[in-house]
């Protein structure tokens, strides 16, 4: 089963453009004590399991135009499991997702199980 591997630095939100910062500024905090996902803090040591999925769209034109006009392209699902609960970041970019996930990686200090998509973050196998 893959595992996060911690990494030793911390990822830059200046890789992120004007939008899918001010998305993490308003959806998004983590500390040295906690992650904060739409108002939902989970201590570190809680956390499971994360997993990125994409994101589902309806299929035909109704689907084609929210993915094209409203969110401009792909969008992923990231989910942060903890105790039989769950924290989900919904509709970001693909560079979002590898944000969060990199900064989980970066202050976690317990493994945490990873699913999704692959070449995201550094995994390790135990």
């Amino acid at each position: 089963m893959p595992y996060l591997a911690q990494i030793e630095q911390r990822p830059s939100i200046d890789d992120l453009s004007d939008e899918e910062r001010r998305s993490i500024d308003k959806r998004f905090d983590a500390n040295a004590y906690e992650i904060n996902i739409e108002g939902r803090r989970v201590a570190w040591g809680r956390i499971d399991e994360v997993e990125i999925a994409q994101a589902a769209r309806a299929a035909g034109p109704a689907g084609w135009f929210v993915k094209k006009m409203v969110f401009a392209g792909e969008r992923y699902h990231v989910g942060v499991y903890f105790e039989g609960d769950e924290a989900v970041l919904t509709n970001i970019t693909l560079a979002t997702a590898q944000f969060v996930i990199n900064t989980i990686a970066y202050y976690a200090r317990q493994s945490v199980r990873y699913s999704g998509v692959e070449g995201i973050a550094p995994l390790r196998e135990d």
